[in-house]
């Protein structure tokens, strides 16, 4: 899907949670984990955590994330105005590799340069047999051995928690 073509789908997902929030909060509900805690009812007048919620479903839907249940969610105020919400779910990063846990960033609609639902950040990991884990995007090792800097990692806050999603919420 084209960045237009995706933020036109993001906008009409958008509306129809606001036209429709009794639907919307049923869809929703199939993809929060039992033991979240997190409402699905909507308030089409408020982007609540649940809205992150539904707009999260769609990012991880639109890269190809299978079995997502949304975990956790956090607001925060800075950098941005917005949500990190939590999910588990399967990914092939295209490497190869398996991820398991995901972080979206998820813009409100408090601040006047940001559609409320757009994407600001997308995290995952993954666990090798051995328990390391594995980071998506990656780090790159710089000429001095040293791992380059990923603006993504920045939104890596409470990563015990974000690490140990599988283990707290089995299905």
């Amino acid at each position: 899907m084209s960045v237009t073509t995706a933020s036109l789908v993001l906008v009409m997902l958008m509306k129809f949670v606001e036209l429709f929030p009794g639907c919307s909060s049923s869809i929703l509900s199939h993809y929060l984990h039992p033991g979240s805690g997190i409402s699905a009812e909507l308030d089409p007048m408020e982007f609540s955590e649940s809205t992150a919620c539904w707009a999260t479903v769609f990012h991880l839907a639109e890269a190809g994330v299978d079995e997502i249940q949304i975990c956790e969610v956090m607001p925060i105020e800075a950098p941005l105005s917005g949500y990190l919400v939590d999910a588990t779910g399967y990914w092939d990063s295209g490497s190869g590799r398996i991820m398991k846990v995901f972080r979206v960033g998820i813009h409100d609609d408090r601040e006047q340069y940001f559609i409320g639902g757009e994407k600001f950040v997308f995290l995952a990991a993954g666990f090798t047999d051995s328990g390391e884990v594995f980071l998506y995007p990656e780090a790159v090792l710089t000429e001095d051995s040293v791992p380059s800097f990923v603006y993504e990692h920045e939104f890596l806050v409470k990563r015990d928690k974000f690490f140990s999603l599988p283990e707290r919420f089995r299905n």
